[in-house]
C-alpha cells in the first residue's frame, strides 16, 4: 500500500532542491550532493506517479534529474563514478536520449577500484557504450567477458540482462533476467525496511517503482526486443508516451 505521506515527501523533496539550487548553480558540492539533488527529483516523480497514476510529472522529474546530473558531470570532471550514475537511468526512463548520451560520454571509462566494485562499473558502462555510444560489438563482447571473469562464478543477474540486450534476439532470456532482477530488488528493499537503514521517503517511492527496471525495458525495446507487459516494480503506465520539451536547463526552472 502506498504511503499516506506521499504528498509530504514530494513537497519535501522539491523544497529541499529549491534550497539547494543556488549552491548547485554555483558549483558547490560534490558527487554526493549532485546525487541527492537528482534523487529528490526522482522521489518527487515517483510520488506523483503513485498518487495520480499519470506519467507526465513523473517523466518531467526524471528529465530534470538527468539534466541536472549532466550539468554536474560537465562542470566537475573526474568527480563522478560510473557505477553511481543513477540519473543515467532517469534519462533513459523518460526518453531523454540526449541526456543519456551526455552522461554516458562524460562517465569515467575506467573503474575506480578504491571506490566502486568492478561488476557495478561494468554493468553501467556496458549499457552506456552498447546502447548510446555505438560501441563496436567486439568491444562489447570483451566487456561482458570481463564482467563474467570478475564475478568468478558468483551470480549477478544483471550480466544476464546485458547479455540478452547484446544478443538482441532473445526476448525470453531478457524477460527472465529482468524478472529475477526485480525479485532480488524486492528482497533487498524488504531487508532495508526491516533494518530501518533507508529513509522513509525512499521506501515509499523507490521502494515501489524501479526507474532502473523501467530504463532496461526501454533499452530492450530499442534493441528490437518485445518485453512482457508486466514486471514487478515497473508499472505499465510509466511506459506510456509523454511528449516533453527536453531542455538542458529544465532543472533550473523547475520551481518557477
Amino acid at each position: 500500500m502506498a504511503s499516506k505521506f506521499l504528498s509530504v515527501f514530494i513537497d519535501n523533496a522539491l523544497g529541499e532542491n529549491e534550497e539547494l539550487l543556488p549552491a548547485f548553480l554555483a558549483g558547490r558540492g560534490g558527487m554526493k550532493e549532485a546525487l541527492r539533488f537528482s534523487q529528490n527529483f526522482r522521489i518527487a516523480g515517483i510520488g506523483s506517479l503513485l498518487m495520480s497514476g499519470s506519467p507526465a510529472h513523473f517523466h518531467e522529474c526524471l528529465h530534470a534529474s538527468a539534466r541536472a546530473f549532466a550539468h554536474f558531470a560537465r562542470s566537475s570532471p573526474g568527480a563522478n563514478l560510473t557505477s553511481r550514475s543513477q540519473p543515467f537511468f532517469d534519462a533513459v526512463a523518460c526518453g531523454d536520449t540526449e541526456a543519456a548520451r551526455v552522461i554516458a560520454r562524460l562517465a569515467p571509462r575506467a573503474c575506480d577500484r578504491n571506490r566502486e566494485y568492478e561488476e557495478d562499473f561494468l554493468f553501467v558502462r556496458f549499457l552506456m557504450d552498447h546502447c548510446f555510444l555505438d560501441m563496436d560489438w567486439r568491444d562489447g563482447k570483451a566487456q561482458l567477458e570481463r564482467y563474467e571473469e570478475v564475478l568468478a562464478g558468483s551470480l549477478d543477474v544483471r550480466l544476464d540482462v546485458c547479455q540478452a540486450l547484446a544478443a538482441a534476439a532473445d526476448g525470453a532470456r531478457f524477460d527472465e533476467a529482468l524478472t529475477r532482477m526485480m525479485e532480488a530488488r524486492e528482497l533487498r528493499f524488504q531487508r532495508l525496511g526491516e533494518k530501518e537503514t533507508v529513509a522513509e521517503e525512499v521506501l515509499a517511492t523507490e521502494g515501489y517503482v524501479s526507474v532502473e527496471g523501467l530504463a532496461l525495458v526501454r533499452l530492450a525495446v530499442s534493441k528490437g526486443l518485445h518485453p512482457q507487459e508486466d514486471f514487478l516494480f515497473i508499472p505499465s503506465v510509466a511506459l506510456d508516451e509523454v511528449h516533453l520539451r527536453y531542455r538542458p536547463d529544465s532543472w533550473k526552472h523547475f520551481f518557477t
